[in-house]
C-alpha cells in the first residue's frame, strides 16, 4: 500500500457544534443535522463511560467498506473499530449531518447521558 498523506491548512476558524442527550428515554439511533460537513465527530456516553471518535476520510471508507473510528470502553481499552456513526456531507434537506447507531459500541443505552462534538 502507498503511503497517502492530507493535510488541511485552512485560514479560517474550523466550525463547531455541540449538544447533549439525557432524561429518561429508551434508547434509539439519533440523527444530528449540523449545517457544516463535519470532518470528525466524538459521541461519548458519560453514564457508562464510552467513547467514539470518527475522522471523515472517504479513502478509509472506501476501502474498508464500514465507518470505523477510535472506541475507548470503560476500563480505557482503546481500539480501531467499527463504532456506528455515520456521516452524510452532502449538500440538501437531510445532508450535513450524523448518524449514530447506539447498538453498534453501546455510544447510548436507556436513560444514558450523552454528549456529542463535531468539528468542520
Amino acid at each position: 500500500m502507498a503511503l497517502t498523506s492530507t493535510d488541511i491548512i485552512k485560514s479560517e476558524p474550523p466550525r463547531f457544534a455541540c449538544g447533549a442527550r439525557t432524561g429518561t428515554r429508551t434508547a434509539a439511533d439519533f440523527t444530528i443535522t449540523l449545517g457544516f460537513a463535519p470532518k470528525k465527530v466524538r459521541v461519548v456516553n458519560l453514564t457508562d463511560r464510552v467513547e467514539a471518535e470518527y475522522w471523515v476520510d472517504s479513502d478509509l471508507d472506501a476501502t474498508s467498506g464500514n465507518v470505523y473510528g477510535l472506541v475507548t470502553v470503560a476500563n480505557g481499552t482503546r481500539t480501531y473499530a467499527v463504532n456506528g456513526i455515520s456521516v452524510e456531507t452532502t449538500e440538501g434537506a437531510s445532508g450535513r449531518q450524523f448518524t449514530v447507531d447506539v447498538s453498534v459500541a453501546n455510544l447510548e443505552t436507556a436513560n444514558d447521558d450523552v454528549v456529542w462534538e463535531a468539528w468542520g
